[in-house]
């Protein structure tokens, strides 16, 4: 069982180029489709590290958005949840 993802929206809802073959008996979780649609999403952003985090957590900056305001909005959310560990 084969499956052509030519022409599908892909999880950004973008149409992907080109025709591959996904054989989903061999692989049947579609990591290979997963790891095109990574590679295609790294194409419009870049992973930028949180400074001072010692989890060397990576926020996701798409191209044309400013990282450092990315990074203020992650910190001031993850500061602001509330305490659910005694």
């Amino acid at each position: 069982m084969e499956k052509d993802v030519y022409g599908q929206e892909n999880l950004n809802g973008c149409v992907e180029e080109g025709s591959k073959k996904v054989d989903l008996e061999k692989n049947p979780k579609g990591t290979e489709l997963k790891v095109a649609h990574q590679r295609e999403m790294e194409k419009h952003g870049k992973y930028v590290a949180v400074p001072g985090d010692k989890t060397h957590t990576r926020i996701f900056v798409r191209n044309g958005e400013d990282a450092e305001k990315k990074i203020a909005s992650y910190l001031e959310r993850i500061n602001s949840r509330p305490q659910r560990w005694n």
